[in-house]
Protein backbone atom coordinates (compact mmCIF):
# COMPACT_ATOMS: atom_id res chain seq x y z
CA UNK A 1 0.00 0.00 0.00
CA UNK A 2 1.25 3.47 -0.88
CA UNK A 3 1.45 5.81 2.08
CA UNK A 4 0.28 9.38 1.45
CA UNK A 5 1.52 12.04 3.80
CA UNK A 6 -1.17 14.15 5.54
CA UNK A 7 -0.16 17.41 3.83
CA UNK A 8 -0.30 15.81 0.38
CA UNK A 9 -3.64 14.16 1.20
CA UNK A 10 -5.13 17.55 2.15
CA UNK A 11 -3.95 19.04 -1.16
CA UNK A 12 -5.49 16.16 -3.11
CA UNK A 13 -8.83 16.58 -1.31
CA UNK A 14 -8.85 20.34 -1.93
CA UNK A 15 -8.02 19.81 -5.62
CA UNK A 16 -10.85 17.28 -6.03
CA UNK A 17 -13.29 19.66 -4.32
CA UNK A 18 -12.17 22.56 -6.55
CA UNK A 19 -12.68 20.51 -9.72
CA UNK A 20 -16.11 19.32 -8.56
CA UNK A 21 -17.28 22.81 -7.59
CA UNK A 22 -15.92 24.26 -10.83
CA UNK A 23 -17.87 21.66 -12.79
CA UNK A 24 -21.05 22.58 -10.93
CA UNK A 25 -20.53 26.30 -11.43
CA UNK A 26 -19.72 26.27 -15.13
CA UNK A 27 -22.26 23.64 -16.11
CA UNK A 28 -25.07 25.54 -14.37
CA UNK A 29 -24.04 28.95 -15.67
CA UNK A 30 -23.80 27.99 -19.31
CA UNK A 31 -26.43 25.25 -19.66
CA UNK A 32 -29.40 27.39 -18.74
CA UNK A 33 -31.23 27.57 -22.03
CA UNK A 34 -33.68 24.78 -22.77
CA UNK A 35 -32.95 22.29 -25.47
CA UNK A 36 -34.83 19.39 -27.00
CA UNK A 37 -37.87 18.55 -24.89
CA UNK A 38 -36.77 20.56 -21.84
CA UNK A 39 -39.48 23.02 -20.70
CA UNK A 40 -38.44 26.66 -20.71
CA UNK A 41 -37.71 28.01 -17.26
CA UNK A 42 -39.72 30.76 -15.58
CA UNK A 43 -37.73 31.48 -12.42
CA UNK A 44 -36.68 34.99 -13.41
CA UNK A 45 -35.73 37.80 -11.07
CA UNK A 46 -36.92 41.05 -12.65
CA UNK A 47 -35.51 44.57 -12.45
CA UNK A 48 -36.94 47.63 -14.22
CA UNK A 49 -35.00 50.59 -15.65
CA UNK A 50 -36.74 53.80 -16.68
CA UNK A 51 -35.21 55.40 -19.76
CA UNK A 52 -34.83 59.16 -19.88
CA UNK A 53 -37.31 59.40 -22.71
CA UNK A 54 -40.93 60.20 -21.73
CA UNK A 55 -44.10 60.73 -23.73
CA UNK A 56 -43.14 58.83 -26.91
CA UNK A 57 -42.62 55.09 -27.51
CA UNK A 58 -39.13 54.02 -28.46
CA UNK A 59 -38.87 52.07 -31.70
CA UNK A 60 -36.46 49.14 -31.53
CA UNK A 61 -34.18 47.22 -29.17
CA UNK A 62 -31.19 45.02 -30.00
CA UNK A 63 -28.20 43.69 -28.07
CA UNK A 64 -25.08 41.60 -28.55
CA UNK A 65 -24.86 40.57 -24.88
CA UNK A 66 -26.42 41.39 -21.49
CA UNK A 67 -23.78 44.12 -21.19
CA UNK A 68 -24.39 45.66 -24.63
CA UNK A 69 -28.02 46.65 -25.30
CA UNK A 70 -29.17 49.37 -27.71
CA UNK A 71 -32.48 51.15 -28.34
CA UNK A 72 -33.51 53.69 -30.97
CA UNK A 73 -36.14 56.41 -31.09
CA UNK A 74 -37.44 58.65 -33.84
CA UNK A 75 -38.39 61.44 -31.43
CA UNK A 76 -36.03 63.65 -29.42
CA UNK A 77 -32.75 63.82 -31.32
CA UNK A 78 -30.52 64.19 -28.23
CA UNK A 79 -31.98 60.96 -26.81
CA UNK A 80 -32.53 59.05 -30.04
CA UNK A 81 -29.90 56.40 -29.20
CA UNK A 82 -29.72 54.71 -25.79
CA UNK A 83 -27.05 52.22 -24.72
CA UNK A 84 -26.75 49.89 -21.74
CA UNK A 85 -23.26 48.75 -20.73
CA UNK A 86 -24.24 46.34 -17.96
CA UNK A 87 -24.21 49.02 -15.27
CA UNK A 88 -26.53 51.76 -16.57
CA UNK A 89 -28.15 53.48 -19.54
CA UNK A 90 -26.80 56.44 -21.49
CA UNK A 91 -28.90 58.38 -24.05
CA UNK A 92 -27.50 60.64 -26.77
CA UNK A 93 -27.80 61.79 -30.38
CA UNK A 94 -25.42 61.10 -33.28
CA UNK A 95 -24.45 64.27 -35.21
CA UNK A 96 -25.82 64.01 -38.73
CA UNK A 97 -28.03 60.99 -38.04
CA UNK A 98 -31.57 61.94 -39.02
CA UNK A 99 -34.35 60.08 -37.17
CA UNK A 100 -33.02 56.60 -36.32
CA UNK A 101 -35.67 53.88 -36.47
CA UNK A 102 -34.22 50.38 -36.74
CA UNK A 103 -31.13 48.78 -35.23
CA UNK A 104 -29.40 45.43 -35.72
CA UNK A 105 -25.89 44.08 -35.35
CA UNK A 106 -23.57 41.15 -34.99
CA UNK A 107 -21.28 42.25 -32.15
CA UNK A 108 -20.55 45.26 -29.98
CA UNK A 109 -18.30 46.58 -32.74
CA UNK A 110 -20.60 45.84 -35.68
CA UNK A 111 -23.94 47.63 -35.29
CA UNK A 112 -26.23 49.10 -37.99
CA UNK A 113 -28.97 51.73 -37.76
CA UNK A 114 -31.59 52.49 -40.41
CA UNK A 115 -33.05 56.00 -40.42
CA UNK A 116 -36.19 57.78 -41.55
CA UNK A 117 -34.38 59.50 -44.41
CA UNK A 118 -33.02 56.50 -46.32
CA UNK A 119 -29.76 56.44 -44.39
CA UNK A 120 -27.77 53.47 -43.13
CA UNK A 121 -25.28 54.08 -40.33
CA UNK A 122 -22.63 51.79 -38.84
CA UNK A 123 -20.90 51.64 -35.45
CA UNK A 124 -17.45 50.01 -35.29
CA UNK A 125 -17.12 49.98 -31.51
CA UNK A 126 -15.71 53.51 -31.39
CA UNK A 127 -17.33 55.69 -34.04
CA UNK A 128 -20.58 56.04 -36.00
CA UNK A 129 -20.40 56.61 -39.76
CA UNK A 130 -22.96 57.09 -42.54
CA UNK A 131 -22.31 54.16 -44.91
CA UNK A 132 -25.25 54.57 -47.33
CA UNK A 133 -27.97 56.99 -48.41
CA UNK A 134 -30.52 55.07 -50.42
CA UNK A 135 -33.37 56.15 -52.68
CA UNK A 136 -36.26 54.37 -54.39
CA UNK A 137 -38.05 55.80 -57.42
CA UNK A 138 -36.40 59.12 -56.67
CA UNK A 139 -37.59 59.12 -53.05
CA UNK A 140 -35.14 59.65 -50.20
CA UNK A 141 -37.89 59.93 -47.54
CA UNK A 142 -37.63 56.20 -46.82
CA UNK A 143 -38.30 54.91 -43.34
CA UNK A 144 -36.19 51.84 -42.65
CA UNK A 145 -38.53 50.40 -40.07
CA UNK A 146 -36.52 47.26 -39.35
CA UNK A 147 -33.23 45.49 -40.04
CA UNK A 148 -32.08 41.88 -39.90
CA UNK A 149 -29.23 39.81 -41.26
CA UNK A 150 -27.70 36.35 -41.38
CA UNK A 151 -24.14 37.67 -41.26
CA UNK A 152 -22.17 40.93 -41.60
CA UNK A 153 -22.11 40.30 -45.37
CA UNK A 154 -25.84 39.53 -45.72
CA UNK A 155 -28.09 42.23 -44.20
CA UNK A 156 -31.58 43.52 -45.00
CA UNK A 157 -33.17 46.89 -44.23
CA UNK A 158 -36.95 47.08 -44.76
CA UNK A 159 -39.58 49.79 -44.72
CA UNK A 160 -41.45 52.10 -47.08
CA UNK A 161 -41.87 55.64 -48.40
CA UNK A 162 -45.14 57.65 -48.59
CA UNK A 163 -47.83 57.01 -51.18
CA UNK A 164 -49.98 59.74 -52.71
CA UNK A 165 -52.00 59.93 -49.48
CA UNK A 166 -48.91 60.41 -47.35
CA UNK A 167 -49.17 56.87 -45.91
CA UNK A 168 -46.05 54.73 -45.81
CA UNK A 169 -47.20 52.05 -48.24
CA UNK A 170 -44.56 52.12 -50.98
CA UNK A 171 -42.61 49.00 -50.01
CA UNK A 172 -38.83 49.10 -49.73
CA UNK A 173 -36.30 46.31 -49.19
CA UNK A 174 -32.56 47.08 -49.26
CA UNK A 175 -29.95 44.32 -49.22
CA UNK A 176 -26.26 44.50 -48.29
CA UNK A 177 -24.17 41.95 -50.18
CA UNK A 178 -20.78 41.92 -51.90
CA UNK A 179 -19.82 45.04 -49.97
CA UNK A 180 -22.64 47.30 -51.17
CA UNK A 181 -26.30 48.17 -50.50
CA UNK A 182 -28.82 47.65 -53.29
CA UNK A 183 -32.60 47.91 -53.60
CA UNK A 184 -34.58 44.71 -54.19
CA UNK A 185 -37.51 44.73 -56.59
CA UNK A 186 -40.72 45.09 -54.56
CA UNK A 187 -43.24 45.01 -57.41
CA UNK A 188 -46.25 43.16 -56.10
CA UNK A 189 -45.94 44.51 -52.56
CA UNK A 190 -47.90 47.39 -51.08
CA UNK A 191 -47.35 48.45 -47.48
CA UNK A 192 -44.50 48.95 -45.08
CA UNK A 193 -42.25 45.90 -44.80
CA UNK A 194 -41.93 45.58 -41.03
CA UNK A 195 -40.14 42.24 -40.85
CA UNK A 196 -38.00 40.15 -43.19
CA UNK A 197 -36.59 36.88 -41.84
CA UNK A 198 -34.96 33.82 -43.35
CA UNK A 199 -35.37 30.33 -41.93
CA UNK A 200 -32.15 28.33 -42.03
CA UNK A 201 -34.26 25.14 -41.89
CA UNK A 202 -36.11 25.55 -45.19
CA UNK A 203 -33.87 28.36 -46.55
CA UNK A 204 -36.91 30.48 -47.35
CA UNK A 205 -37.43 34.20 -46.82
CA UNK A 206 -40.66 35.45 -45.23
CA UNK A 207 -42.06 38.98 -44.84
CA UNK A 208 -44.62 40.73 -42.68
CA UNK A 209 -46.17 43.72 -44.44
CA UNK A 210 -48.59 46.29 -42.99
CA UNK A 211 -50.83 48.25 -45.36
CA UNK A 212 -52.03 51.56 -43.94
CA UNK A 213 -55.35 53.08 -44.96
CA UNK A 214 -57.81 55.76 -43.87
CA UNK A 215 -60.38 53.15 -42.86
CA UNK A 216 -58.66 50.03 -41.46
CA UNK A 217 -55.13 48.66 -41.70
CA UNK A 218 -54.20 45.16 -42.87
CA UNK A 219 -51.35 42.74 -42.23
CA UNK A 220 -49.93 40.29 -44.75
CA UNK A 221 -47.47 37.41 -44.64
CA UNK A 222 -45.48 36.67 -47.80
CA UNK A 223 -42.92 34.16 -48.96
CA UNK A 224 -40.20 35.68 -51.13
CA UNK A 225 -38.45 33.73 -53.86
CA UNK A 226 -36.57 34.90 -56.96
CA UNK A 227 -38.00 38.44 -56.86
CA UNK A 228 -41.57 37.16 -56.50
CA UNK A 229 -43.87 37.47 -53.49
CA UNK A 230 -46.40 34.77 -52.62
CA UNK A 231 -49.14 35.76 -50.19
CA UNK A 232 -49.63 33.23 -47.37
CA UNK A 233 -51.98 35.09 -45.01
CA UNK A 234 -53.86 38.37 -44.66
CA UNK A 235 -56.19 39.90 -42.10
CA UNK A 236 -57.21 43.17 -40.49
CA UNK A 237 -54.48 44.72 -38.36
CA UNK A 238 -56.23 44.61 -35.01
CA UNK A 239 -55.76 42.67 -31.80
CA UNK A 240 -56.81 39.07 -32.23
CA UNK A 241 -56.55 39.01 -36.04
CA UNK A 242 -53.27 40.61 -37.10
CA UNK A 243 -50.21 38.67 -38.20
CA UNK A 244 -46.49 38.75 -37.46
CA UNK A 245 -43.36 36.62 -37.80
CA UNK A 246 -40.51 35.85 -35.40
CA UNK A 247 -37.22 33.97 -35.70
CA UNK A 248 -36.80 31.38 -32.94
CA UNK A 249 -33.88 28.97 -32.94
CA UNK A 250 -33.26 29.76 -36.64
CA UNK A 251 -36.83 28.88 -37.62
CA UNK A 252 -39.50 31.38 -38.66
CA UNK A 253 -42.63 31.26 -36.48
CA UNK A 254 -45.89 32.70 -37.81
CA UNK A 255 -48.36 34.49 -35.55
CA UNK A 256 -51.70 34.29 -37.34
CA UNK A 257 -54.39 35.74 -35.10
CA UNK A 258 -54.57 33.49 -32.05
CA UNK A 259 -52.40 30.75 -33.59
CA UNK A 260 -48.63 30.29 -33.55
CA UNK A 261 -47.50 28.15 -36.49
CA UNK A 262 -44.43 26.93 -38.36
CA UNK A 263 -44.16 25.92 -42.03
CA UNK A 264 -43.68 22.23 -42.82
CA UNK A 265 -43.71 21.08 -46.45
CA UNK A 266 -45.14 24.47 -47.45
CA UNK A 267 -48.06 24.08 -45.05
CA UNK A 268 -48.79 25.85 -41.76
CA UNK A 269 -48.44 23.52 -38.78
CA UNK A 270 -49.85 24.67 -35.46
CA UNK A 271 -47.53 24.93 -32.47
CA UNK A 272 -49.87 26.71 -30.06
CA UNK A 273 -53.35 28.19 -30.00
CA UNK A 274 -53.49 31.06 -27.50
CA UNK A 275 -56.81 31.06 -25.67
CA UNK A 276 -56.42 34.49 -24.10
CA UNK A 277 -58.05 37.59 -25.56
CA UNK A 278 -55.18 39.75 -24.25
CA UNK A 279 -52.67 38.11 -26.64
CA UNK A 280 -51.29 40.85 -28.89
CA UNK A 281 -49.78 38.77 -31.74
CA UNK A 282 -46.10 39.18 -30.98
CA UNK A 283 -43.64 36.54 -29.73
CA UNK A 284 -39.94 35.97 -29.04
CA UNK A 285 -38.11 32.90 -27.81
CA UNK A 286 -35.23 30.47 -27.54
CA UNK A 287 -36.98 27.36 -28.89
CA UNK A 288 -40.42 25.77 -29.24
CA UNK A 289 -40.64 25.14 -25.47
CA UNK A 290 -39.47 28.60 -24.44
CA UNK A 291 -41.62 31.29 -26.07
CA UNK A 292 -42.48 34.74 -24.69
CA UNK A 293 -45.86 36.21 -25.65
CA UNK A 294 -46.83 39.87 -25.66
CA UNK A 295 -50.10 40.52 -23.85
CA UNK A 296 -51.85 43.86 -23.57
CA UNK A 297 -51.49 43.58 -19.79
CA UNK A 298 -48.09 41.94 -19.41
CA UNK A 299 -45.69 39.26 -20.61
CA UNK A 300 -46.65 35.58 -20.74
CA UNK A 301 -44.58 32.46 -21.36
CA UNK A 302 -45.15 29.12 -23.06
CA UNK A 303 -42.95 26.27 -21.78
CA UNK A 304 -44.15 23.54 -24.11
CA UNK A 305 -47.08 22.64 -21.85
CA UNK A 306 -48.98 25.74 -20.77
CA UNK A 307 -49.03 29.54 -20.86
CA UNK A 308 -48.46 31.56 -17.68
CA UNK A 309 -47.80 35.23 -16.98
CA UNK A 310 -44.26 36.23 -16.04
CA UNK A 311 -45.33 39.72 -15.03
CA UNK A 312 -48.29 42.07 -15.36
CA UNK A 313 -48.05 45.67 -16.52
CA UNK A 314 -49.74 48.79 -15.19
CA UNK A 315 -52.53 50.16 -17.33
CA UNK A 316 -53.85 48.89 -20.63
CA UNK A 317 -52.85 48.78 -23.32
CA UNK A 318 -49.18 48.58 -22.50
CA UNK A 319 -47.05 47.48 -25.45
CA UNK A 320 -43.72 45.68 -25.78
CA UNK A 321 -41.69 47.12 -28.64
CA UNK A 322 -38.68 44.82 -28.64
CA UNK A 323 -36.62 42.18 -26.90
CA UNK A 324 -33.10 40.80 -26.56
CA UNK A 325 -32.80 37.21 -25.33
CA UNK A 326 -29.65 35.51 -24.08
CA UNK A 327 -28.74 32.46 -22.00
CA UNK A 328 -29.78 33.65 -18.53
CA UNK A 329 -30.88 37.19 -19.37
CA UNK A 330 -33.85 38.65 -21.22
CA UNK A 331 -34.62 42.31 -21.93
CA UNK A 332 -37.98 43.77 -23.00
CA UNK A 333 -38.65 47.33 -24.17
CA UNK A 334 -42.01 48.37 -22.70
CA UNK A 335 -44.03 51.52 -23.27
CA UNK A 336 -46.45 52.18 -20.43
CA UNK A 337 -49.29 54.34 -21.72
CA UNK A 338 -50.65 55.15 -18.26
CA UNK A 339 -47.39 56.87 -17.27
CA UNK A 340 -46.00 57.52 -20.80
CA UNK A 341 -42.67 56.01 -19.76
CA UNK A 342 -40.26 53.76 -21.66
CA UNK A 343 -39.20 50.91 -19.38
CA UNK A 344 -36.65 48.13 -19.73
CA UNK A 345 -37.71 44.92 -17.99
CA UNK A 346 -34.58 42.85 -17.35
CA UNK A 347 -35.14 39.25 -16.29
CA UNK A 348 -32.36 37.00 -15.04
CA UNK A 349 -32.82 33.29 -14.49
CA UNK A 350 -31.87 32.11 -11.04
CA UNK A 351 -28.72 30.01 -10.92
CA UNK A 352 -29.35 26.32 -10.37
CA UNK A 353 -26.74 24.27 -8.53
CA UNK A 354 -27.05 20.53 -8.92
CA UNK A 355 -24.54 18.00 -7.73
CA UNK A 356 -23.79 15.40 -10.35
Amino acid sequence: MIEIKPKILVKIILLVLFIALSSIYFSCDNAVGPGGDTPGRRDYTWTIDTLNYPYDPMDRLWGSSPMDIWTTSSGYWDKSISHYNGAGWNSFGIPGMDVPYSIYGFSGSDVYVGTGAGGIWHYDGSNWSNVANLTKDGHSDIVFDNMWGLSPSDIYATGAYPDSNGLYNKSVIAHFSNGKWEMINTDGLYGIVEHLLKSTLDQKVYLQVVKWSNTYDSTFIYEYEQEKYFELYRNIRTKGLQADISLINNEVYFILGDEIDVRVNDQFQNVLKVDNLNFYQKIWGRDSNDIFLEMTDGLAHYNGTDVQYLFHLNGSPTLIFGSAIFGRDVFFLVYEYSTQLNLIYHGKLNRLIKLK
